[in-house]
């Protein structure tokens, strides 16, 4: 109790620094928009969209610039590439680094969209295959079906879609997974509305999905937060159940040792 003295005149001391602070809502919604804008930078840097000197609004392109505007994204964006590897795995910060990022941004790209990750491929593709663009420069997506080639787009148009997947957004799979229960239809395809930029107003790019980048802004940084909350319970489900899993072998394990020992066996 002796602490409440000290504690209390700390909060008055915050309260005069920050007069109106923010709400918890107010500072969950920045957090995950924070996340949010630092992945959109890292899928442009790796995709080619900017290059590692272009990390300040000014220096962005209009693909980039404009989504990070309509997002609300733009204030939250790291500057520096010290801002930038503070919100990146150590993994994340080799691959946004390195000489061959392009490559390895494009090998990324067709695991996740032959894995299913971003959900059907268009033109009733099979999967998709890495190859050189007819210049020789870039690197496009084949969407093979059978044996053939039925379309062709660009991997760099995929950044955006890319960013989001790597933040931690939930996408086609996850909303899909929330048609089981009584209803859940009607609300799938309003969120997949909501959250989804239709072929015909996606400034004229081609994906290789059916499912294109976030197109609503309200409350997006909570869904994030939420989304990133119930991957950890998830993951932590998941680990205790392979705990479970290796208790009960060691015992099984213990029990056949016990048993040959005593000539049971």
């Amino acid at each position: 109790m002796a602490a409440d003295g000290p504690l209390a005149g700390l909060l008055a001391d915050a309260r005069r620094r920050v007069p109106g602070p923010p709400s918890l809502d107010a500072v969950v919604e920045d957090a995950g928009r924070q996340r949010l804008a630092a992945y959109y930078l890292y899928s442009a840097l790796v995709a080619d969209v900017i290059g590692p000197g272009d990390l300040a609004p000014g220096q962005w392109p209009h693909e980039l610039a404009e989504p990070m505007q309509r997002l609300n994204l733009t204030r939250l964006a790291p500057r520096t590439r010290r801002g930038l590897d503070a919100q990146l795995t150590p993994a994340e910060q080799a691959m946004w680094q390195s000489p061959d990022r392009q490559v390895k941004f494009a090998q990324l790209l067709v695991d996740l969209i032959n894995q299913g990750a971003f959900g059907p491929l268009c033109h009733d593709a099979d999967r998709v295959r890495l190859v050189r663009s007819d210049d020789g420069r870039a690197l496009d997506l084949e969407l093979i079906q059978g044996g053939r080639v039925v379309g062709t787009c660009a991997v760099k148009d995929h950044w955006e879609l890319a960013a989001q997947y790597m933040a931690g957004m939930p996408l086609h799979g996850q909303l899909a997974e929330t048609a089981s229960g009584a209803g859940s239809g009607k609300k799938v395809a309003h969120e997949l509305e909501e959250t989804g930029i239709a072929h015909a107003v996606s400034m004229g790019v081609t994906l290789a999905v059916s499912i294109h980048p976030l197109g609503a802004a309200a409350g997006l940084g909570t869904r994030l937060v939420r989304s990133r909350i119930q991957a950890g319970r998830d993951q932590a489900d998941a680990l205790g159940g392979l705990g479970q899993e290796l208790r009960t072998l060691r015992a099984e394990a213990d029990r056949e040792l016990a048993d040959a020992g005593a000539g049971n066996i």
